[in-house]
């Protein structure tokens, strides 16, 4: 099984040389001309290629990391750059610190391929298994990004985690609205027994999800530099829950309000 779904991604990474779902972008009416005639390069052909290989094709075989992939390639080019962007940044981060560290040794932030509900979609096609969801008719892709916290700054840990959860662990589930109107919007927040492992108080957790949705709301329609949207995003989801931590440690608490800093 696992055989096949790898043969079948390494099929679709070869289209992306080719023409790369060129006629479904056409189909899109709200896409300008300009976004439908952009192409990958070849330079970031090969950084979904080092990303399939480092974060897909690895064992323990998990359908659903196979399936968010597939969707992932599925998505209009200019959506993918902004992905890849971010993706590339939490590489050079991994690569600053010397490498893809083991959970708990280094704070970090990732999109996340796994779905670990498997509860967003009913059935048992691709699309029921993927953690990345692409409505095409309303431009717009739901996803989540993983936040690995830093254990040093965590005042309490409740040890005994929770289902495909470690107790450091964060999930934050954002929508990507493109097209005319771009802007990335805050779902929810979730963390092994509902954020206790690391908040021990419930007023805290829900105070820490007040201030990520206030920060996602700032830095999802702010104006985009180089670095893309989605990136920008990322990096104030993961300054603001550590100063959240930070806060609960330092004994100041946490303050819902918060724009980027």
């Amino acid at each position: 099984m696992f055989a096949v779904s790898v043969h079948r991604v390494q099929l679709l990474l070869q289209v992306l040389s080719v023409k790369r779902f060129h006629h479904q972008q056409q189909q899109q009416q709200q896409q300008n001309n300009a976004a439908a005639q952009e192409e990958l390069t070849q330079s970031e052909i090969g950084e979904i290629c080092d990303y399939f290989s480092r974060r897909v094709a690895s064992e323990p075989y998990d359908a659903s990391r196979v399936a968010s992939f597939i969707t992932f390639l599925t998505l209009p080019i200019s959506v993918l750059k902004e992905f890849l962007k971010l993706i590339a940044w939490k590489k050079g981060l991994a690569q600053a610190q010397g490498g893809e560290m083991a959970p708990g040794q280094k704070p970090r932030i990732e999109l996340c391929l796994e779905n670990h509900t498997g509860l967003n979609v009913a059935g048992n096609s691709s699309a029921a298994k993927s953690n990345i969801h692409y409505d095409r008719p309303h431009n717009s892709v739901d996803f989540a990004l993983t936040v690995v916290l830093d254990p040093a700054h965590i005042p309490h840990i409740n040890a005994a985690g929770g289902a495909a959860w470690l107790p450091y662990c964060v999930s934050v589930r954002l929508r990507y609205l493109f097209g005319e109107t771009m802007n990335v919007s805050f779902l929810g927040m979730e963390g092994s027994h509902g954020g206790r492992a690391c908040w021990s108080h419930v007023d805290d957790w829900e105070k820490s999800k007040q201030r990520v949705a206030r920060t996602v709301e700032v830095s999802g329609s702010s104006p985009v530099d180089a670095q893309g949207r989605l990136r920008a995003v990322a990096e104030s989801v993961q300054k603001n829950l550590h100063m959240c931590l930070q806060g609960l440690r330092d004994g100041s608490g946490v303050t819902a309000s918060s724009g980027t800093t």
